[in-house]
């Protein structure tokens, strides 16, 4: 017996799949899960208590996993942001970026603690089969499981569907369409997604602002300083919204971050 499941981050592209394995439109799975890393946006977090019953209820069961410690900063490693923080060396000035360990340790391996408890002491090859909400703009993401027991699928891809079509797909259906799923201090976030959240305010921002002060100088032993945004500033100072000017101002002058001409 194969075991199907969905890693389900609750975003556009796994939330469009998770909803075709609801509604029929592909094979059924036998678990939609979750890895929450315990930092996304409220928004996601409303979405998913929305509809999870929603899924259950169409046959597709859903399982929330968390890592066994989801800490942004740990004190006992040296290298101790799990983030892909940026960073700036005190003495040479030099940019660079962390190394990125949340992925693994706060989504790949607590799904497949989960997925363990579920199979032989000694899987065969191919016993899982991984979907994973990657859509046609993102191919290049693609990749085979490092993991004989594990292979991966991408209906999307497979469907010649990008994120476009998912959101198309969602709306025809009358079903939601989500934010993206990302940490709140991802330093992935776009120039416009950090805009949107500063501009937002409310606590996501709030914990964005706490984990970029909290890393900062996690690795003073390196000379580094850390910075979840790229311009390696603080981040309140980093991101430029029309807010912090006055609207005079903002006529005459707006300083630019370094992005605002390319969003």
């Amino acid at each position: 017996m194969t075991l199907r499941i969905i890693s389900l981050g609750w975003g556009v592209q796994s939330w469009t799949l998770a909803a075709m394995a609801a509604l029929g439109e592909i094979e059924p799975v036998d678990y939609a899960i979750h890895a929450d890393t315990t930092h996304e946006a409220s928004a996601t977090y409303a979405h998913a208590a929305k509809w999870t019953p929603w899924l259950e209820a169409h046959g597709v069961k859903v399982i929330t996993v968390q890592a066994t410690r989801a800490n942004v900063v740990r004190e006992s490693w040296s290298a101790s942001a799990m983030i892909p923080a940026f960073t700036t060396d005190n003495e040479t000035g030099s940019r660079g970026q962390e190394q990125r360990q949340c992925t693994h340790d706060w989504k790949i391996m607590p799904i497949r603690r989960f997925i363990r408890t579920k199979l032989p002491s000694r899987p065969r090859p191919g016993s899982v089969v991984s979907i994973l909400g990657i859509s046609l703009d993102e191919w290049p993401r693609m990749r085979d499981s490092d993991v004989a027991y594990i292979r991966n699928s991408y209906p999307l891809v497979d469907r010649k569907m990008t994120r476009a079509a998912c959101v198309a797909w969602l709306q025809d259906r009358g079903l939601d369409v989500p934010v993206k799923s990302a940490c709140v201090f991802c330093p992935f976030h776009s120039l416009a997604s950090w805009k949107r959240l500063k501009q937002a305010a409310g606590p996501d921002w709030t914990r964005a602002v706490e984990v970029d002060a909290a890393i900062r100088w996690k690795r003073a032993e390196a000379g580094h300083a850390l910075y979840v945004h790229p311009a390696r500033k603080p981040l309140p100072k980093a991101i430029r919204i029309p807010e912090d000017y006055g609207a005079e101002q903002m006529e005459f002058e707006m300083p630019c971050d370094g992005g605002a001409c390319w969003v």
